[in-house]
Formats: C-alpha cells, sequence, structure tokens
C-alpha cells in the first residue's frame, strides 16, 4: 500500500499566538479537495474589528457607504463561521477522553510552530509542510482514518504548554525538549522522544568564527523561554566566556535580529537551524552552524498529562515507525508484509489481533500510518536527510543497531 497522492485547500482559522479566535477568518479550498485547517497567528489589534481601507490619499475610507457595509457583514459573517468551527472541535462531552473528543469532533487539533524547513513550515499554498505536520496527520490517520482532518494550530514558546492545558489542542508536535520540571511545572506528559538533537549556534561567516569561544565579546539572539535561552545562560556560566545575550519573544523576532546584524549568533536546536537557515537566511551560504553542541536536547510531542490512553496513542504512532523501520516495512510493502512478515510484523501490520484494542484503535491504524507516512527513516529523509534539501546525517537519529538511540520495544509478550 503505497502513499497516496493528497492535495490539499488551505482553510485558515486566524488566532493569538496560537489560541483560536473568532476575530477574523480566511478560508479558502475547493469542492472535492481535502481540506487542511490552519489556525495563524497575528497582532491582537488586528482582532479587534474588520480594517478600514483607506483612499488613495491616505484618508480613512468612508464607512457607512452600501459597499462597506456589506463588507462588514461579510466579515463578521465569516467571523461566525470560524467560532463555529472552532467550537465545534473544541467542546465534546467533558467527561470524554482525548480519543472519544477528536472522534465525536472528526477532527484532530495538532499545534505547531514555524519551527523551519524540514521541521515544521507553511509551504507556498499555506499548508504545513515538514516531520512534525507528517506526524499530526500519522495521528489523524489512526484515529480518525484519513490524514486530512487536522486543525493546525500554531503555537509559539510562550503558549504552547497553556494551549495543552485550556485544551485548545490534542497534541502539541513541535521542538520541545522533555525535561523533569517541564513535566510536573507545566501539567504535561512527554510520551516518547522523536527527535535526539542538540543546542547548537549560528554564526555570520564573516566573522571567521569557527567554534563558541571564540565569539567572547560578542552577542547571541535567542528565544526566551525556551531551553536555548537557558542553555545559552547555563553555557556562559560554566565557560566564564562573556557574551552579551539578546533575548526575544518570538523565533521570528530572534531570527530576524540575527540575520539583520543586530546579533552575532543565534542559537537553537541545531536540526531547526539547518531549516532557518535554508528557508530564512538572506544568503544561506553567509552563516555557518558551528560544531560546539551547548546541551542535549531529546524532543517530544506534548499531551496533557490526565489521559494515559491518549498519551499511548501518540507514543505508540511514533514507536510503530520506528518498529516497521527495524523490521524492513516500507511505505511501498507495507501491505504484503501484512500476511508475509514475522509474527511481530504481522502483529504491528493488523495480521494478528491485539495489537489496536488496547489503544482503542482497530487493528489496521499502523499499517494505515506506515502505508501514508512510511516507516521512521522514510518520514526523517523525507523532511531532514538525504531526500530533502537539507540532507542532515542521521547521526543519533538512527536505529540502534546503525549507531543511533532510537528503538521501539517488543510488541509482544
Amino acid at each position: 500500500m503505497g502513499r497516496a497522492p493528497v492535495s490539499f485547500a488551505p482553510f485558515s482559522l486566524i488566532g493569538i499566538r496560537g489560541r483560536p479566535s473568532a476575530g477574523a477568518c480566511a478560508c479558502g479550498g475547493n469542492p472535492g479537495v481535502n481540506h487542511a485547517f490552519t489556525v495563524q497567528k497575528i497582532d491582537s489589534a488586528a482582532m479587534d474589528r474588520c480594517p478600514a481601507r483607506k483612499t488613495a490619499r491616505g484618508g480613512p475610507h468612508r464607512t457607512d457607504g452600501p459597499m462597506t457595509i456589506l463588507r462588514t457583514i461579510r466579515c463578521l459573517a465569516l467571523r461566525m463561521l470560524c467560532l463555529a468551527v472552532l467550537c465545534l472541535a473544541a467542546t465534546p462531552p467533558a467527561s470524554a477522553g482525548t480519543l472519544e473528543r477528536v472522534r465525536a469532533a472528526g477532527i484532530l487539533r495538532c499545534g505547531v510552530t514555524a519551527a523551519g524547513l524540514g521541521l515544521s513550515a507553511l509551504d507556498e499554498a499555506g499548508v504545513w509542510r515538514g516531520f512534525f505536520p507528517d506526524l499530526c496527520r500519522a495521528v489523524a490517520i489512526a484515529t480518525l482514518g484519513r490524514d486530512d482532518p487536522v486543525v493546525f494550530v500554531e503555537v509559539g514558546a510562550e503558549n504552547r504548554f497553556s494551549v495543552l492545558r485550556d485544551r485548545l489542542v490534542d497534541v502539541v508536535m513541535d521542538a520541545a525538549t522533555w525535561t523533569q520540571e517541564r513535566e510536573h511545572s507545566q501539567d504535561v506528559a512527554f510520551p516518547v522522544v522523536y527527535l535526539f538533537d542538540t543546542q547548537a549556534v549560528m554564526v555570520h561567516r564573516a566573522l571567521g568564527i569557527a567554534a563558541l569561544p571564540q565569539a567572547a565579546g560578542g552577542s547571541v539572539c535567542v528565544v526566551d523561554g525556551t531551553m536555548a535561552a537557558s542553555g545559552i545562560d547555563g553555557w556562559i556560566a560554566r565557560s566564564g566566556t562573556r557574551l552579551m545575550v539578546k533575548r526575544f519573544r518570538s523565533t521570528e523576532g530572534a531570527l530576524g535580529a540575527f540575520f539583520n546584524h543586530h546579533c552575532d549568533l543565534y542559537t537553537g536546536h541545531r536540526l531547526a537551524l539547518h531549516g532557518q537557515r535554508a528557508q530564512s537566511a538572506p544568503s544561506p551560504q553567509d552563516y555557518t552552524i558551528l560544531p560546539d553542541a551547548i546541551t542535549r536536547t531529546p524532543l517530544s510531542p506534548m499531551v496533557r498529562n490526565d489521559d494515559r490512553a491518549w498519551e499511548a496513542i501518540i507514543r505508540w504512532t511514533v514507536l510503530a515507525l520506528l518498529a516497521a523501520e527495524e523490521k524492513g516495512v516500507t511505505s511501498a510493502n507495507a501491505a504484503a508484509r501484512k500476511s508475509t512478515g514475522d509474527a511481530e510484523t504481522r502483529r504491528l501490520l493488523g495480521g494478528v489481533p491485539g495489537f489496536g484494542q488496547d489503544l482503542g484503535l482497530d487493528d489496521g491504524w499502523a499499517l494505515r500510518v506506515i502505508g501514508w507516512v512510511g516507516h521512521y527513516g522514510e518520514l526523517y529523509d523525507r523532511h531532514l536527510g538525504r531526500r530533502s534539501d537539507l540532507g542532515i546525517e542521521r547521526g543519533a537519529n538512527a536505529l540502534w543497531n546503525a549507531g543511533g538511540l532510537h528503538q521501539a520495544p517488543p510488541l509482544g509478550g
């Protein structure tokens, strides 16, 4: 069962820092086309009203004419449509578990950040692409049987925990570092490590800096409230290196300052730096990612810590891809291996009953996911590795039997 081609038409819901709102809404799509949903961020001032037009001379446009009234009516109607969509998605029975609420609403609400090319980014059509969005779609395939009923809610470092606590999303697929403190202080659970990463630094090539200690006396841009911020603070304290830290509320702000030469360095997850350089740098060749590893950063999805069954579904969606790679099950041969593989492979693919029951899913869920996403190696290579524009070696993200850290537990016992 190969990966079926899917076309997405964007349906955009605009909210404040990932928090869905009825303030404005841009809709697009064609009948008969699968629809992807996106919640985007805008400035809060734009949420208060439909914007007034200006005349060619820059003065305010009349607001009492029939065309203006018609535009206002359309704007308000569009807001009501957005609110209705979000309310349908966000208000299932309070007593239901997350899986039951997802199925009742018929959509999966997945929080993502604009982490950069390869990890998660909007394409020219306004569709989320990358490692994390594909995992959102994988969860939708596992739980709802299709990849298209996903509401992508764009979140940031400042609110990715609160949107989970407020039940505005069902899962966050993000470059979030799994820490013990976050588990307890933020009331979230980290089901599984899906990327082993390190914190690294990007510099202007013209500065001639080849290692982080050589940046002494310079400045570094970082997103505040992230592990990268605490990581660079810790490195400065340990090394005694004099380095000015400039903190920003958003990735966009920190990167913009760096690319505009307000900082000598920018620090974040190494995998994200590759994508941000390729996607956002004025001239990617003018920037170097240093080999220094400031901290290790095991990245994981995030869910609320009050639903162990849903946490298990997210965990095993990732582990199924790892198990498939170890067993040599690909998107191209998954259907055939359901009946010809060994006992563990047949259990994974639904040929032997039981793999879905304990998760509240049907036994064919992993076969569907692997048929669309491929195994873990296919997913990685498509967005980050040799088949992508980034060409990042797998390193620690290879399987345990190939020099990496990834492995899936046995399926039977």
